[in-house]
């Protein structure tokens, strides 16, 4: 069993960071349409992501996004954090049940991803969630996959996609969630779950192009 790449836990601990980082931000725009705490609710989330990769290096891959999925769970059990921890998980048995390589076995991880959440939060591209931004980024690994982009302009172009989705929704009117209940606070305002997405893939990205060539082609396995 090798361990998981050395670029995964260093683009995992890049975008745990990043969220941590953002906490004040992610709660002015979750204010806008939730409680306002998704900030505090990811910094625990990342917490949990750095404390699994500390304890788990000689994990492989999947073995290391499930150990991540599950302290998401414990940690941070919010309804936010649980649809966080749903997409760790279902990436990992993607991952697990995979051949691929670079951005063919990530494009199959982030779609397993977006099918996990939106089982779990039951909702749809377009209700202006988490969704929207997942969707967008599975469409650019999808369209970098048949390109022949390297892992790591892939990455890019997923952060800017991710990015671009989340521009999309200030415009857009929210339709599950407590957001839906008033309806008119949000708009003119990004989602933050698409925005805590394009943070944390916008930081892998970068983390893994300062890393180098040699450890893009290995990112998952």
């Amino acid at each position: 069993m090798a361990p998981a790449p050395a670029g995964l836990v260093r683009a995992l601990s890049a975008a745990a960071s990043a969220l941590e980082g953002s906490a004040d931000e992610l709660n002015r725009l979750d204010g806008y349409a939730g409680d306002g705490d998704l900030g505090i609710t990811m910094s625990e989330a990342a917490r949990a992501v750095k404390d699994a990769l500390a304890a788990s290096q000689d994990q492989e891959a999947a073995q290391l996004l499930s150990t991540c999925g599950a302290g998401i769970a414990r940690k941070a059990p919010s309804t936010s954090g649980t649809l966080v921890a749903t997409g760790f998980l279902r990436a990992a048995k993607a991952v697990a049940g995979s051949n691929g390589h670079g951005v063919d076995i990530l494009e199959q991880a982030f779609v397993a991803a977006l099918g996990g959440i939106q089982a779990r939060g039951k909702a749809a591209v377009g209700d202006r969630t988490l969704v929207d931004g997942l969707d967008a980024v599975c469409t650019s690994l999808r369209e970098s996959l048949q390109a022949g982009r390297g892992l790591g302009e892939a990455l890019h172009f997923a952060a800017a996609a991710a990015s671009g989705a989340t521009d999309k929704t200030v415009d857009m009117e929210p339709k599950v969630g407590r957001a839906s209940w008033v309806p008119q606070r949000a708009i003119g305002h990004p989602d933050a779950g698409c925005a805590m997405l394009a943070i944390a893939l916008t930081a892998a990205a970068a983390e893994v192009t300062a890393a180098g060539p040699g450890t893009r082609p290995g990112l998952i396995c």
